[in-house]
């Protein structure tokens, strides 16, 4: 089963999840345990392969090319990163990739859903990720996680449910020097609502979907007043890797990485 404890982090109480892996030995999960414990978990957005079988959702998170472009774009500087954030992990398929891919970092997931960092943690044991930690924190406020030191903080689909994504920006620029981030921002056609001189709008967000965020409003920047909340924060580089428009519609997003000395 997977286990639950309490670490203090500042002062402040974070839940970690442990998922009960051992170094170097391989998963010990078969089959048949897998899938009971995917259904108990249930129901699953992502997915994964194990034993030869498919688990969980549509959407296998391990092989999201935004995580493959950061480890590129990392290239030999990988070996640097010991300790690295990811924020909201979802059900873990990211992180399972980053901690596979830098097997000698800690890689340290935040998620605010309780019930995904359980999915996340189960992917873990079954890949046997001993190097993954799994935390409970809301990254708005307190945001306890981002008191801490990191090389590196990995922030994919999480900025646009933020309401206050410059407070956000200011604390991943005090705890790491390199941020990748991937997020959809306000066109410029929409940017209507101005706040403390940052443009884009307010988008309402269906809080009961697993995917939303857990405010009733979030804030979403145009990518001029992106660039600028990242500068202010404190990062004193940006480069853009890439420009799309969403499958779905949600609007355009950027994959960019701000960096700092």
């Amino acid at each position: 089963m997977l286990r639950l404890e309490l670490e203090q982090l500042g002062g402040r109480g974070t839940m970690i999840l442990t998922c009960g892996a051992t170094p170097g030995i391989p998963g010990l999960m078969d089959v048949s345990e897998i899938a009971a414990e995917v259904d108990r978990l249930g129901p699953w957005i992502t997915g994964f392969t194990a034993g030869g079988r498919d688990f969980g959702g549509q959407y296998f998170a391990e092989y999201d090319t935004r995580v493959r472009a950061f480890l590129n774009w990392l290239g030999p500087r990988r070996n640097d990163i010991r300790r690295l954030l990811e924020c909201g992990c979802l059900e873990g398929g990211h992180t399972a990739a980053l901690a596979a891919a830098l097997p000698d970092a800690q890689i340290f997931a935040t998620e605010i859903r309780a019930e995904n960092l359980a999915r996340a943690a189960l992917l873990a044991r079954v890949r046997n990720l001993a190097n993954a930690h799994f935390r409970l924190d809301d990254l708005e406020e307190p945001a306890a996680s981002l008191t801490e030191a990191y090389d590196a903080v990995v922030c994919i689909g999480l900025l646009y449910h933020l309401r206050h994504p410059e407070k956000f920006l200011a604390r991943c620029a005090r705890s790491a020097p390199i941020l990748w981030l991937w997020t959809i921002y306000c066109s410029e056609s929409e940017a209507t609502f101005i706040e403390n001189g940052y443009r884009g709008r307010i988008y309402t967000e269906p809080t009961a979907h697993p995917l939303s965020g857990v405010r009733a409003e979030s804030f979403f920047p145009s990518l001029g007043s992106l660039l600028e909340m990242a500068l202010a924060g404190g990062y004193q580089r940006i480069e853009i890797i890439e420009r799309e428009i969403t499958k779905n519609g949600n609007g355009p997003a950027v994959l960019l990485c701000a960096t700092r000395p």
